[in-house]
């Protein structure tokens, strides 16, 4: 039998657990989950598009009370945590998973025009996620953080 190797992370006040031999997390940018914490989206429609675990999704929903987030994540088992995680901190209902590439038509179509923002957070480079938001972008707008 597999051992189970979920822990629990705590920062900016919302515990993120998650299965550290599966999933990555970096500690490294804390200070721009706690930038994203501070953002001003009250009412606004979010995509993250490199959700993972919540790593941003989290803070803003937890933070900054957006009407919807949608989190785009191809890893099920960063999905698996991230569905945990958003019921932990009790915001589950404000959160749309989508499961699967960011870059795939179909997706992209769901997403069209939706967004007042749209998060970039893969590292080292989410130039590929580019076009997609863009996309995702309303009609009139909105901002892009790469």
């Amino acid at each position: 039998k597999e051992k189970s190797a979920w822990i629990t992370v705590r920062e900016n006040g919302i515990d993120q657990k998650f299965d550290l031999t599966k999933v990555m997390f970096s500690k490294g940018n804390i200070s721009e989950k706690l930038r994203v914490s501070r953002f001003k989206c009250k009412d606004e429609t979010i995509v993250d598009l490199y959700a993972g675990i919540g790593y941003f999704t989290l803070p803003i929903l937890v933070h900054t009370n957006p009407s919807r987030v949608h989190a785009c994540e191809i890893n099920p088992n960063s999905v698996h945590a991230l569905k945990y995680n958003l019921r932990k901190s009790g915001v589950y209902e404000k959160c749309t998973i989508h499961f699967g590439d960011n870059r795939d038509a179909a997706l992209q179509q769901k997403l069209k025009g939706v967004a007042h923002r749209v998060l970039l957070g893969l590292v080292p480079s989410s130039e590929e996620g580019w076009r997609t938001a863009c996309f995702c972008l309303k009609d009139e707008g909105g901002v892009c953080h790469v």
